[in-house]
């Protein structure tokens, strides 16, 4: 295919992004049979052109999420307790559509999704949308602490393509953090190449941990496009084993590997409960200042806080009579001590102003000479400021 055409497809379709908008793999080769040679599939459809990966970095925020008609599909397959608890992980959580189609969060007030997002604006847009408990602004591999066991379903969707420092896959990395975060027999619904399935890299994370439930292809219209396919597995017991050789038969023989049906009527993948108490962590390693003051307005917090850095107003008439007359340097202690601080006076006398001291700590350094020779001289002292300010607005400082 001549550059300009590859360009022309590229600014048409956009690029495949669920996560890392600057790292994902925008995959241009037609998908054929043929290229399969002895279950292999030629090196060349797993490599990514540093072409193609500056087209994807300079257009990290034409992301691309799982289609909702697959995701109607997905949800199908799946059977969610209705009386009971599920606590759901989206490691690249996008917009958050997907996981609450498959899931059903709309109707099933149970469903607790916990979701990461590179994007900051998409993270914080999906914050109160149905069945989003959290949705942490970071990077899934390197940038977020979630505990290990506290989750029994998982869609992930995670980016596509190689590390730029290695030839590590992103979507196997992925499979790698998210595998200690479910809990023992919790339910994983993987979307990724068939490229990506049929390596021994993935074969070898996925077949240690999980037993395969179902497995499809998507329809033509969207295989064309990223050639995906769609893996349900349970976390099983360590002493089951799988056999990675018929797994990858699976994925590579067209009469074994069917397509994703609109509508599926056969027995249902059942998902266990899981608490939401129980997810001991789940958090960006990074302060989001923003979110913080965000949710400190109005929170019982915020008006402890103010509580204690408000002075209340009093009257003067409120303060006793001291038993001897301080002097100057004791009335300025006492004001900046908070003795007379704040509004003072009454509306009937009309003599409300404001009074506010302050105690700063000084240092002056002074050099001299003496017997010629120089010496620096510094002088510690504290200096007292004290602000009167008049109903009319006249500042007065002492």
């Amino acid at each position: 295919m001549p550059l300009g055409m590859i360009t022309s497809k590229f600014l048409e379709t956009g690029m495949r992004d669920t996560l890392n908008h600057s790292r994902c793999l925008f995959y241009m080769l037609k998908w054929d049979r043929n290229i399969i040679k002895g279950g292999k599939i030629l090196e060349k459809l797993r490599k990514q052109s540093t072409f193609y990966q500056k087209l994807a970095n300079q257009a990290k925020l034409g992301a691309y999420y799982t289609d909702q008609e697959h995701c109607r599909s997905i949800a199908e397959f799946l059977q969610f307790p209705l009386n009971e608890e599920v606590c759901v992980l989206e490691p690249a959580i996008g917009n958050a559509e997907a996981v609450r189609t498959i899931t059903g969060s709309n109707e099933n007030k149970n469903i607790h999704i916990f979701g990461v997002e590179l994007n900051q604006e998409t993270a914080e847009s999906v914050l109160g949308s149905a069945g989003i408990e959290e949705c942490i602004w970071g990077d899934f591999l390197t940038g977020v602490l979630i505990g290990q066991g506290n989750f029994s379903f998982c869609f992930g969707n995670p980016p596509y393509g190689e590390e730029e420092t290695d030839s590590n896959r992103l979507e196997i990395r992925f499979l790698k953090k998210i595998i200690p975060c479910l809990s023992e027999e919790a339910v994983l619904v993987y979307v990724i190449p068939i490229y990506v399935a049929t390596t021994d890299r993935f074969l070898e994370e996925w077949c240690g941990t999980f037993e395969t439930e179902s497995l499809y292809r998507f329809r033509e219209k969207e295989f064309e496009k990223w050639k995906q396919i769609v893996i349900f597995g349970r976390k099983r017991q360590k002493e089951k084993k799988v056999n990675k050789r018929a797994l990858k038969e699976w994925v590579l023989d067209p009469e074994k590997l069917e397509i994703l049906p609109e509508h599926y009527y056969g027995k249902k993948i059942q998902v266990n409960p899981s608490n939401r108490k129980d997810v001991s962590e789940f958090a960006a390693k990074h302060f989001n200042e923003e979110r913080i003051r965000k949710a400190l307005v109005d929170s019982a917090l915020d008006r402890l806080v103010q509580e204690k850095i408000t002075p209340e107003p009093f009257i003067t008439d409120q303060l006793k009579r001291p038993p001897i007359m301080p002097n100057q340097g004791q009335l300025y202690l006492m004001a900046v001590a908070g003795a007379g601080q704040g509004v003072v006076g009454t509306l009937e006398n009309q003599d409300i102003h404001l009074q506010r001291g302050i105690v700063k700590n000084v240092e002056e350094e002074n050099i001299y000479e003496e017997n010629g020779k120089q010496f620096l001289s510094v002088q510690r002292y504290t200096k007292i400021n004290f602000n009167i300010i008049e109903n009319d607005g006249t500042r007065h400082q002492f």
